[in-house]
């Protein structure tokens, strides 16, 4: 029970103790830590974890012998929304679409030149928007909900079985700075909210309201078709290749100060100054007992694996352009079509999930009474056409001038046809003629 002071009095306990929702514990806190080791290997925190170094058998001292990962997250949130129009509709869009989303996106504050929820999707696998109406400001948001935070599934209640979005943040904390569980539930008929897994009123409203919307008002997006983060593929060859590394480094560590053997010698003194001058008999022989380890092999294989974790990720194709004092630009689109071709693939994803948005949050303006937003109900797209890396002027004007050139071509391919079609067309009228001739003076 809630204490006078009206604080939890049940430190650290969790909504998921409650027995309605003990049902998802399992499966929210396995996603959970899935995400939270996604994030960790983007910026490569993961490589401190002394159980994983555990785990994959890691040299102690390792942080990230090799992590570019963080790097293929950055290009890929700036190339899904487009370079140069981030976000930008069809070309055909009706006006009035076009101002309401960007109404929405003024209300929402949506910076669409740093997508945080591009970000969690690039960098987990999964990403989520949350419509929140406000009704007091005659407002409705697109507000990003953090993956870790939001958990999307389906709820038996009553009976049936219903759309649940818990809302799950254990680090909140309240103006004394106590940390403490928040906790929302909302299904399309009720919002009940929570605080250490007791029902806690926040904002002035219940904890137990009607939901004024009639639908759940979270839109999910996977980063691709099995939630994987965008250097999914290569997760098992990073640490494969920080494996390898770590035993190279281990051992170079542990015999940089080798053992010492004499051979042909009773007794064998060490100069005092600086260790580097041996008294030793003239027949004497000293050697140094060293590991047999093959250095070059093994460095030769981590630089291997290195390159194949490499080529797994489009994103770092630039990498090895730069490396190239020239290139032919045919050569360039090449190289750089794999690229071009994954996000194209994620771009339609997050497309589709941000329209989806615009349209629930038109809906739920709608239903609490907000105007402004309707046009967005109507069916409309983002421009599926807008270039995916930068273009300068000059290839712009070059890419016009050869659009031009070819509508020229096909008009006159078009009008040389029609001029050799028209001959045959009047002889054929003719020779029609002549038989029509033939014919009436026979019948005469």
């Amino acid at each position: 029970m809630p204490a006078a002071d009206g604080k939890s009095s049940v430190t650290g306990a969790s909504i998921f103790g409650l027995p309605e929702y003990r049902p998802h514990a399992a499966q929210f806190h396995s996603r959970l830590n899935r995400l939270i080791k996604h994030r960790r290997y983007a910026d490569g925190t993961i490589y401190a974890d002394s159980a994983f170094k555990l785990a994959h058998k890691l040299y102690a001292q390792t942080t990230a012998l090799f992590n570019i990962l963080s790097r293929a997250v950055d290009l890929d949130i700036a190339l899904v929304p487009g370079v140069m129009q981030p976000w930008e509709l069809d070309k055909k869009t009706p006006a009035a679409i076009v101002e309401a989303q960007a109404l929405l996106y003024e209300w929402s504050g949506w910076d669409v030149g740093a997508d945080d929820w591009l970000e969690d999707g690039t960098e987990t696998g999964e990403a989520l928007l949350k419509i929140v109406p406000d009704v007091e400001r005659g407002v409705v948001k697109i507000l990003r909900l953090k993956p870790e935070h939001g958990y999307l599934c389906k709820h038996a209640q009553e009976g049936e079985v219903v759309d649940l979005l818990l809302v799950v943040d254990r680090a909140m904390s309240d103006e004394q700075g106590v940390t403490f569980e928040y906790a929302e539930a909302i299904t399309p008929l009720e919002i009940r909210t929570y605080r250490n897994g007791e029902p806690h009123s926040y904002g002035g409203n219940p904890n137990r309201y009607p939901n004024p919307l009639g639908f759940v008002p979270a839109v999910p997006v996977k980063n691709d078709s099995e939630c994987r983060p965008t250097f999914g593929k290569v997760m098992a060859q990073i640490d494969r290749v920080n494996e390898m590394a770590s035993y190279l480094g281990d051992i170079i560590g542990r015999h940089a100060e080798p053992v010492w053997a004499a051979f042909g010698a009773s007794k064998v003194e060490e100069a005092e100054k600086g260790g580097s001058v041996w008294y030793m008999p003239k027949e004497a022989k000293l050697q140094a007992i060293l590991a047999e380890i093959d250095v070059p092999g093994t460095l030769s294989f981590v630089e291997s694996v290195k390159s194949e974790a490499k080529s797994a990720l489009p994103e770092l194709s630039f990498d090895d352009l730069r490396a190239k004092d020239q290139i032919a630009t045919e050569t360039l689109e090449i190289q750089l079509i794999e690229l071009d071709v994954k996000i194209w693939r994620m771009r339609r994803r997050y497309d589709a999930a941000l329209v989806d948005a615009h349209r629930m949050a038109a809906a739920a303006a709608v239903a609490v009474g907000v105007d402004g937003l309707a046009p967005l109900l109507a069916p409309h797209s983002f421009d599926y056409k807008r270039p995916v890396r930068p273009v300068s002027e000059f290839d712009a004007i070059r890419l016009e001038e050869a659009r031009l050139a070819l509508k020229m071509q096909q008009a006159m391919s078009s009008s040389e046809s029609m001029s050799v079609a028209a001959p045959s067309l009047r002889n054929s009228e003719v020779e029609v003629d002549a038989n029509e001739v033939d014919i009436e003076e026979s019948n005469a």
